[in-house]
Formats: structure tokens, C-alpha cells, sequence
């Protein structure tokens, strides 16, 4: 499947790739095999970078196709590196640029790790050596880059995958939740009305108060939308989707709903409006 990708190509765009498949030349194999079937003006380009694409899949080089491929074929490498794929979801204070991160969750050769502030965190850069694709949802745009300003890297070791654009290709608009939802995939019941301003203040309340129910439940509602993640790029990949309840046989436990702060929520969403602008977690943050 992944090396009918064309699109990529200097030259080759709908129309092109239209024209070489009714040529015969349906994938790298048959450009190299049959470069007299290849229109002279691009000949050159398209047997060259279907010569190199062959010789990345030869050797495996995740990295090569995750800079080179089009974002429209980007999901391709689904079909190939499915299996090594490890899913991973990030919480912050907030969603300025300058916020911390508070959580990471891993789903990494089919085990749940975490890694949180003041605990353990640093030991992400460990697990990430031994990352082949790193699959996320939205992480191009908010999850990476926040890791690599919060740890102060050069780029990710490992080659990424957003899963936010193969789905809006498709018709799945909307953030994780709403994406999933139509696929039949729902979150446990008391994770069904979590957000990300749900997880800002449940690390609020776990750093000021110490509150274990607050800590937990966030883990929780982090690690559910790294779980979502393998049966939607099973979907992706058009390969039967893992059911949610295999899913959550892998959360850690339910906590006793911890007390947050009531107040005038209209008023805190005012507040952090006027902090982050059209970035507030309400507004940004649902999206994912």
C-alpha cells in the first residue's frame, strides 16, 4: 500500500498520478520496472525518488517516509510499521507557549507507561530511544512541540505520525473525542465529560493539595485518549479496530471523584479567555 504514494514527487500531483496509473505504473515497483511507460518531463524524478523510497523500505527507514511522504499519504505508514507504532498524549498547565508539561502517557510495546512533573518525567527521553513511530492525535501542532521546547531537544529520535489530518482527509472532523464517538468508541463513563480544562485543574489541585483522587483521575483521563489512539489508527491502516473493552481492560483504576474547586465557572472561563486568548484550553484543547 505504501508504495503507491506518488504525491510526493516533484511533477506528480492528482492529475499526474491519475495519468501514470492508467500508463500501468500503479507503484514504485512499476516505475523502475517500466520507466518507458513514465511521460519523459518527469521520468527522471519519479524513477529517482521510487529508487530511493524502495531502498528506505529495504531498510526500514521509518524517518525517510515520515519527512517525504505527502501529508495526504503520511497514513501509509500505518500499513507497513503498525505493529512497532507507539501511541503517547501529553497535559500542560495551560496552553501557552511557555506552560508546563504536567503528564505524559505511552502506549509502548503494549504496556501503559507514565511519566509526571517532579516524579519521573525526564524518563520519557529514555522510552523515546527505543521508539520506532510515534503515532499521536494533534501532537504536530501541540503535543511535540512542547516536549521539545519543555526538554530542550534539537527534534524528536523517532519518526511521528498525527493522526489529526488522515482522519480530516477522511470525514473525521473534530477533535479525539468527536472522532472517535462516530466510530462507536466511547470513553468510560466517568472519563465521558473530561477536557483538557478538566486536566488543568485536576493538576492544580494535586500539586496544592496533595488530593491522590485528583492525580490519578487525570493519568486516567490521559491514558484513555492514548488507548483511543490504537483503534483509530487500526482504522486508519483498514485493519479491524481493538474494542473499547479490551481498551480499558488496560486504564488504571477509576478514583473517587476528587473536589474541585466550584466557584463561578462563567467567571473562570472569562479569566482564561483573557489569558490565552483564542487558545484557551476550552476552546483548543476539546479539539484534540
Amino acid at each position: 500500500m505504501i508504495t503507491e504514494a506518488f504525491q510526493h514527487i516533484r511533477g506528480v500531483g492528482p492529475v499526474r498520478m491519475q495519468q501514470l496509473q492508467q500508463l500501468g505504473v500503479r507503484n514504485w515497483h512499476d516505475a523502475v520496472a517500466c520507466e518507458q511507460k513514465i511521460p519523459p518531463g518527469i521520468r527522471q524524478a519519479v524513477v529517482g525518488a521510487c529508487r530511493q523510497a524502495l531502498e528506505a523500505l529495504e531498510t526500514d527507514d521509518i524517518a525517510y517516509f515520515a519527512d517525504t511522504l505527502h501529508p495526504l499519504d503520511r497514513w501509509r505508514m500505518l500499513t507497513c510499521w503498525l505493529n512497532q507504532a507507539t501511541y503517547f498524549d501529553i497535559e500542560t498547565t495551560g496552553l501557552s507557549h511557555d506552560d508546563g508539561i504536567t503528564i505524559i502517557v505511552c502506549w509502548h510495546r503494549n504496556q501503559l507507561h507514565t511519566f509526571v512533573e517532579h516524579e519521573n518525567l525526564d524518563d520519557i527521553l529514555d522510552l523515546l530511544d527505543d521508539v520506532r513511530l510515534l503515532v499521536s492525535f494533534n501532537g504536530s501542532s501541540f503535543d511535540v512541540p512542547r516536549m521539545i521546547d519543555g526538554f530542550h531537544i534539537p527534534n524528536l529520535p523517532c519518526a511521528h505520525l498525527d493522526l489529526r489530518w488522515p482522519c480530516f482527509y477522511r470525514g473525521l472532523h473534530g477533535g479525539l473525542k468527536q472522532v472517535t464517538s462516530k466510530l462507536g468508541l466511547e470513553r468510560p463513563m466517568d472519563l465521558s465529560s473530561a477536557d483538557g480544562d478538566l486536566a488543568v485543574r485536576l493538576w492544580n489541585l494535586w500539586q496544592a493539595q496533595q488530593d491522590s483522587n485528583a492525580r490519578n483521575q487525570l493519568i486516567r483521563y490521559c491514558a484513555a485518549d492514548v488507548l483511543l489512539l490504537k483503534p483509530l489508527a487500526e482504522h486508519i491502516a483498514g485493519v479491524p479496530m481493538t474494542s473499547a473493552a479490551d481498551l480499558w481492560q488496560h486504564l488504571p483504576p477509576a478514583s473517587p471523584s476528587p473536589l474541585l474547586p466550584t466557584g463561578d465557572q462563567d467567571a473562570r472561563r472569562r479569566i482564561l479567555a483573557a489569558k490565552f486568548g483564542s487558545a484557551s484550553p476550552r476552546v483548543l484543547r476539546t479539539r484534540r
